[in-house]
């Protein structure tokens, strides 16, 4: 097939068995590979989503030259700005000033006006600031996926229905035991944990969190798995969804990060490898024998690679 845009080519990810990562649980994993998605990540599907959403209203109008306002550094602000391209939008990312300068560079290869927050002011400086840059220009389109019901519902309508096409369409149709998965926007796990317990009712969600934080008891304090909990419950997650949550150590992601590459030569970054940290604590006390758990490769080591030495990886530094 030949696609006239790259934004057609958004989902439809592959679904992989871990089978030695199963075999050594106890259980079979199966990995959403959503880092195959166009800039590398989920976030396309949201990025697209929103603006297809907001176009849907009337607020956005393709090839008008409008100025969208988000704040993100992170995948997001790349689906965004691939979206922008090709729709005719101007995008101008608020990000905090302590952010990989690496991701401020891939964001202004991609066209993207950058403003720095000042990470001093709190975890959500950048949302902040985004916000008064909307208030000083009213025209500009502040998305904000933080809130942005379009967010789970894109999820709920493309990647959940995949998930489900793909277990029908096994040669012995399985349920989906468990679902593990990340919390940043809550989008992900809202669209398709709602979806998913519509098929298999009895199926739990459980939420991955960094051992410092509290996300249901609104407890926060600083950690290093960038994507995950922000100290604070957005308006896109529906907590009801939720099972449960599974705490998880960054220096055990990293370890993932490595044994995942040399075992199943997939490549994973820190927020994915925190799904499988849970898993495997998860099969340790909590999971039967022989269940079926899915999860989320969010996107993969690229970013990462300069905290991994020749032989030991290194602690991540705070962004």
């Amino acid at each position: 097939m030949i696609y006239s845009s790259i934004l057609e080519t958004i989902g439809h990810t592959p679904l992989v068995h871990l089978q030695h990562f199963s075999k050594d649980i106890g259980s079979n994993v199966y990995l959403k590979m959503e880092s195959l998605n166009p800039g590398g990540s989920h976030k396309a599907r949201i990025a697209l989503g929103m603006i297809n959403d907001a176009e849907g209203k009337g607020i956005l109008t393709p090839g008008s030259g409008q100025t969208i306002v988000e704040p993100s550094g992170g995948n997001t602000g790349v689906g965004l700005a691939m979206a922008a391209n090709l729709r005719g939008y101007k995008l101008i990312l608020v990000i905090p000033d302590n952010y990989s300068p690496e991701k401020q560079k891939l964001l202004r290869l991609f066209g993207a006006e950058i403003v720095l927050s000042n990470s001093q002011l709190g975890n959500n400086s950048h949302g902040e600031k985004a916000m008064e840059l909307q208030l000083e220009n009213p025209e500009y389109v502040l998305l904000n996926q933080q809130r942005n019901q379009a967010n789970p519902a894109t999820h709920r309508t493309t990647t959940a229905v995949e998930i489900i096409n793909d277990f029908s369409m096994s040669q012995d149709e399985k349920d989906i035991h468990y679902m593990v998965a990340g919390i940043g926007t809550g989008g992900h796990i809202t669209g398709v944990g709602e979806r998913l317990k519509d098929k298999w009712p009895s199926m739990r969600v459980l939420g991955v969190e960094p051992e410092a934080c509290d996300l249901l008891n609104d407890k926060h304090a600083p950690h290093d798995i960038q994507g995950l909990s922000v100290g604070l419950i957005p308006d896109a997650l529906n907590v009801n969804v939720l099972d449960g949550m599974v705490k998880v150590r960054t220096q055990d992601c990293l370890n993932m990060i490595r044994h995942i590459a040399k075992k199943e030569s997939i490549s994973l970054g820190v927020s994915s490898a925190a799904n499988l940290v849970a898993i495997e604590l998860l099969s340790q006390r909590d999971v039967p024998s022989g269940s079926n758990i899915l999860t989320f490769s969010y996107d993969g080591v690229d970013s990462y690679l300069d905290y991994f030495s020749e032989t030991q990886p290194a602690s991540i530094t705070a962004v």
